[in-house]
């Protein structure tokens, strides 16, 4: 019986159908509305509604009374349940890592997800925080928004801890600067891992131009050039360091090989601003490289 004869029936009178549909495939797998995240919760739910313990079928039927309804929080111990809906142009909130909770996430209805907000300046390797090396304070409900003061810190969406179970189309890298949009690069995430989805051979789009299929490269890759602390690194070539050329580069703290990345308040997120890779020595003279304020991950699901 699929959802839509359910639905004709009246969902109301058949709470153990509802109960073996929403929840008999257990956590993390994604038959069925909703899969199950344990030890989550979506920090700022539009809307509480108070419970029985132990009903978590319920508190998904009350998510699904409402179209824009992407997740419910609901603590199985004293019933607390929390539905969130998506916001302008599909935003959704942040994410916490939180034991007393299960996080359900809808099928269907949550298109593009943020799971990384990093800051320029922050002291705070990329990374590390990336690959959950490191854990940053925790970050202000502002990091929400790409504009340049509106998070001191990373933030770090605990759902990637469950990359393999995702339904992962695209992982999309956005740079911003005083809130504009100023670079992008978008990949093939179907069948990746954390750490292997930014790579050459998955590349679908960017912004550059230049950036395609037959462009020429060195270092193409999270870890980057890792003696250097040159990570998310899209590089062209080295030719010495006043002519060592490409499109971005996230130079994280404590380590540095050339002039051009020997630079203060790191972690500093460096992009071509032409449509062509251009040499790093050009950010220090303010032409044609440039200093991006955020670094922000999605992924594009279905």
């Amino acid at each position: 019986m699929d959802w839509l004869t359910m639905r004709g029936m009246g969902w109301w009178g058949l709470p153990w159908l509802w109960t073996a549909f929403f929840l008999s495939s257990g956590a993390h797998q994604r038959e069925g509305l909703f899969t199950r995240y344990p030890g989550m919760r979506i920090r700022t739910p539009h809307l509480t509604v108070r419970l029985s313990p132990g009903q978590a079928t319920a508190c998904c039927l009350t998510c699904v009374q409402y179209d824009s309804c992407y997740g419910a929080n609901f603590h199985e111990e004293d019933g607390v349940c929390e539905i969130s809906l998506l916001g302008v142009g599909g935003r959704t909130e942040l994410v916490d890592a939180n034991q007393s909770w299960n996080l359900y996430i809808r099928r269907n209805v949550l298109q593009r997800e943020l799971v990384l907000r990093a800051t320029a300046g922050s002291g705070v390797s990329v990374k590390d925080t990336w690959l959950g090396t490191t854990v940053p304070t925790s970050a202000q409900d502002t990091c929400v928004s790409m504009e340049t003061t509106s998070c001191t810190t990373h933030y770090r969406n605990p759902i990637v801890n469950h990359w393999n179970q995702l339904p992962i189309s695209q992982v999309i890298l956005e740079l911003y600067k005083r809130g504009l949009k100023v670079a992008s690069v978008t990949f093939d995430g179907r069948g990746t891992s954390i750490s292997d989805w930014f790579s050459f051979s998955r590349l679908l789009n960017s912004s550059w131009g230049s950036l395609n299929s037959s462009a020429t490269y060195n270092y193409f890759s999270i870890d980057g050039h890792a003696n250097c602390a040159r990570f998310f690194f899209i590089n062209q070539n080295y030719r010495g360091c006043p002519l060592d050329a490409g499109w971005m580069v996230v130079l994280d703290p404590h380590h540095n090989c050339c002039t051009w990345d020997n630079l203060p308040n790191k972690p500093v997120f460096l992009y071509s601003s032409l449509d062509v890779a251009v040499t790093y020595e050009s950010g220090i003279l303010g032409t044609e490289m440039d200093y991006a304020d955020v670094m922000a991950i999605f992924l594009q699901y279905g």
